[in-house]
């Protein structure tokens, strides 16, 4: 009868043991339980591929030089664009423009001890201090809002040609980047999305926009050899043969012509420490809708014209077009490699157009077509005009109008005055004779693709009704397809 308590006590601590156990699993279970909702509920995180810490270092750096190097005369205006020479068909060599700007003296003499802070530091650049922070050969492309349906077909067009390059899309700031886009239908192209805000200084003293976009996405690209290619130009054949054969792999930069005389003041070169005119430069102006460049051999090149472009709108796009048609970024590139003495090739088959004759006859031009940089060469370099071998189209830059579906089909571009579906570039023989393909096909096949699939996607596209339906019914009138392609 003594022993009954014993028990009980032995019952207590069991049951006292037990209790602690359970306490100690159900506080861990809730713990685990608490984590895991909030894991749940929680919103992903959406980011942009973030910059090379070395490149946003490297750019910091000359971000300061271009600071101090920064030109200290008023902005240039243009007050009367340049006249060129009527007569002149641009086959030959540049001559200079007759100078328009006024610049005084004093300004000359200011932009010059400018510059020559910038050139002194470029002229002594070691590229050993940068090993390895550029590597591989890809594509750069410049999109956001209304420039990212036609870059996607673009690289759709791209991808055609049997190209695996990997594609780098710069987009101008965070407000640009658009998730479902970015992150979910650009990788499927081998395609990825950076946002060229996020490699400059919170306060950096410039702001980059519009043309200036150009060459910094160039230059903040991790890509040693690129390809770049505005959002409206798409290459119509594999651009690794143009990147592994001449002129390419001698030169490191290829630039392409546009339609215009070239209308450079030449006190832009007597600024930059030239003490001529620069001789065997082709008559014609460039066109940067593509560009090919190795950073290897012209990363000089690249951050000279960078500071033309972060200075541009104020100084240099004036100082080298004079206020002619298209001016902009497209002279800097070329006059970047001109002024440190470093090798480049211009194409000199004049650029094409691709469009269609109006109701009235009147030829309506609708795309350039860029040719083939290794067929030139060889043209160019060939020993008779019996063996000149011809050269091929390589690009089309759609600009006018541009490849985006979601205004096509509002803007009435698609149809001539009688309401009647048009072809944009000409009649499909001719097309097919000119690419080896109905070219304007395969796009619209490649727009209705992709524009179907994105159209409640896209950004530039909200608040647009039926956009895939409106431009399959143009695709079924203009091929005459019965029903839906």
């Amino acid at each position: 009868m003594f022993a009954r308590p014993s028990y009980r006590f032995t019952a207590i601590l069991l049951a006292g043991f037990l209790l602690l156990i359970f306490v100690t699993l159900l506080e861990n279970w809730l713990k685990s339980f608490t984590r895991n909702k909030i894991s749940i509920i929680s919103p992903p995180v959406h980011e942009p591929v973030p910059p090379s810490q070395n490149i946003k270092s490297f750019w910091a750096e000359w971000a300061e030089i271009f600071e101090q190097a920064k030109p200290q005369v008023a902005h240039i205006k243009v007050d009367n664009p340049a006249n060129v020479d009527g007569s002149n068909d641009g086959s030959g060599d540049r001559v200079p423009c007759p100078t328009n700007l006024g610049m005084s003296q004093q300004d000359v003499g200011s932009m010059t001890r400018s510059q020559k802070v910038l050139l002194d530091k470029l002229k002594s650049f070691d590229k050993s201090t940068i090993k390895g922070m550029y590597s591989g050969t890809g594509v750069v492309i410049v999109a956001g809002g209304q420039f990212f349906p036609p870059a996607i077909t673009s690289i759709l067009m791209l991808r055609k040609t049997g190209s695996k390059l990997p594609v780098h899309v710069f987009l101008q700031n965070r407000k640009e980047y658009e998730v479902e886009i970015c992150e979910d239908y650009l990788p499927t192209l081998n395609a990825e999305c950076f946002v060229l805000e996020d490699f400059l200084r919170k306060e950096a003293p410039f702001s980059i926009t519009h043309y200036q976009l150009k060459a910094l996405s160039i230059l903040f690209s991790s890509f040693e050899t690129i390809l770049y290619l505005d959002s409206d130009c798409m290459p119509l054949r594999n651009p690794t043969e143009m990147l592994a054969a001449e002129p390419f792999t001698s030169t490191g930069l290829v630039i392409w012509p546009d339609y215009w005389l070239a209308t450079e003041d030449p006190v832009f070169y007597k600024i930059a420490g030239l003490s001529d005119f620069p001789k065997n430069v082709p008559a014609l102006s460039s066109e940067a809708g593509e560009i090919l460049i190795s950073k290897d051999q012209h990363l000089t090149s690249l951050l000279l014209a960078s500071y033309y472009n972060v200075f541009g709108p104020s100084h240099f796009y004036s100082m080298l077009s004079q206020g002619a048609t298209g001016e902009g970024d497209k002279e800097t590139f070329m006059a970047a490699a001109i002024v440190l003495g470093n090798p480049y090739y211009r194409v000199r088959t004049k650029v094409g157009t691709a469009g269609y004759h109006d109701e009235g006859g009147e030829f309506r031009g609708g795309a350039m077509i860029q040719h083939h940089a290794g067929d030139d060469y060889s043209a160019l370099h060939a020993k008779s005009s019996n063996s000149t071998p011809s050269v091929r189209p390589f690009f089309l830059h759609a600009n006018l109008p541009k490849m985006n579906l979601g205004h096509l089909v509002d803007e009435g571009s698609l149809v001539n005055r009688k309401g009647e579906p048009l072809r944009l570039w000409g009649p499909k023989e001719s097309q097919e004779r000119l690419f080896g393909q109905d070219l304007e096909r395969a796009v619209w096949n490649e727009m209705i693709e992709s524009g179907c699939a994105l159209q409640k996607t896209l950004e530039d596209w909200k608040g647009k009704d039926n956009v895939c339906d409106r431009a399959r019914d143009h695709w079924n009138k203009l091929y005459h397809i019965k029903g839906r392609r």
